[in-house]
């Protein structure tokens, strides 16, 4: 049993009082209008469920306001990320939620209401995902069902979070594994016999490290690649950035048909590639320029520069600063990336 625990117990906008008596029982108590209501149990998680059941059965009857609501789940989550989600994100970001949504959450909560809905049934969901390896899909879920529960307790539709007991497991996060150096000499050569449009946006993909949603933004002119970076929140102001054409890209940049590839989606894009590498994901093309990059000796800095990673200190915000006053370095620098395959 834990040797501290907080006196005061959130339910909804009520708010009880916790005790630990002499033989260890916990006592979670409220007195609502008049009424005293009360529940124990050895575990203080016990008590607190047990507490808000009989919260439950008070609040509700005639001339009170209801703390429980039937509206189903998959209505108000609808509701909720359209008018709270969507003003506050990109619309590929949205797209995203809803995508989760539509897939996962509504075919398995269907129109259960949000006070039938239990702990037990929202921990088998994640679960579901997270045992067959999908550790994403799980993550994603367990995020947007614990904010829309959250939105739904401040509403004052449930008392608490039926998602404040649901564990989401633990995994080792999967870094990119870079294209080898055979994998690449046979995707060049595969381009150049059959430059299909995916394989140039992939070349392109691969000697500049840009996201597959940077693509459509992508200018090519004067020696640079320019574009608009995807990591910007909304509301703030787009930031472009660019980089020098490399001897790599050099190379394929006559196979490129640059208006084809910016109209490309990136969700087939991402389909598309796993035919040509199966063993692979596309983001794996942003790793292979970086590692490519660092093969050459390329300062490690400019190469985040290059990626558009965020600066993570004052020191590295200072670098970045002076890598873009300085163009002619940044040519000289991009001239070391060139390799045989």
């Amino acid at each position: 049993m834990p040797q501290q625990f907080r006196k005061d117990f959130k339910a909804g906008k009520l708010t009880a009082h916790v005790r630990r008596k002499e033989n260890g029982v916990y006592e979670v108590r409220l007195q609502y209008n008049g009424v005293k209501i009360s529940a124990s149990a050895k575990c203080l998680d016990d008590a607190k469920e047990r507490f808000i059941g009989k919260l439950e059965e008070y609040i509700g009857g005639p001339g009170e306001k209801k703390i429980t609501s039937k509206i189903a789940l998959t209505e108000y989550m609808e509701k909720w990320l359209e008018t709270v989600r969507r003003p506050s994100v990109k619309e590929v970001t949205y797209e995203g939620y809803y995508r989760t949504f539509k897939n996962y959450i509504c075919p398995a909560l269907g129109r259960l209401s949000i006070s039938e809905i239990k702990s037990f049934d929202l921990q088998e969901l994640v679960n579901r995902y997270s045992d067959d390896g999908k550790n994403r899909t799980a993550k994603k879920i367990y995020q947007l069902l614990a904010a829309v529960f959250a939105h739904a307790v401040s509403d004052g539709l449930l008392p608490r979070s039926p998602m404040e007991k649901v564990v989401l497991q633990r995994y080792e996060v999967e870094n990119g594994v870079p294209l080898t150096r055979e994998e690449e000499a046979a995707f060049m050569a595969e381009l150049r016999s059959a430059p299909t449009i995916y394989r140039q946006a992939f070349a392109l993909m691969l000697y500049t490290g840009i996201r597959r949603s940077e693509l459509a933004s992508v200018e090519i002119a004067d020696g640079w690649v320019r574009l608009t970076s995807a990591k910007q929140r909304k509301g703030f102001k787009e930031k472009v950035r660019r980089l020098p054409i490399s001897p790599m890209l050099a190379r394929v940049l006559p196979l490129i048909d640059l208006d084809r590839v910016r109209l490309l989606k990136p969700n087939k894009m991402t389909h598309k590639f796993k035919e040509y590498f199966p063993e692979h994901h596309l983001h794996d093309l942003r790793h292979t320029f970086i590692t490519r990059a660092q093969e050459c000796k390329i300062q490690r800095e400019l190469v985040s520069f290059w990626v558009g990673h965020s600066a993570d200190s004052s020191v590295t915000s200072n670098v970045y600063t002076h890598f873009e006053s300085c163009p002619e370095l940044q040519i000289e620098l991009m001239a070391m990336f060139k390799y045989e395959l």
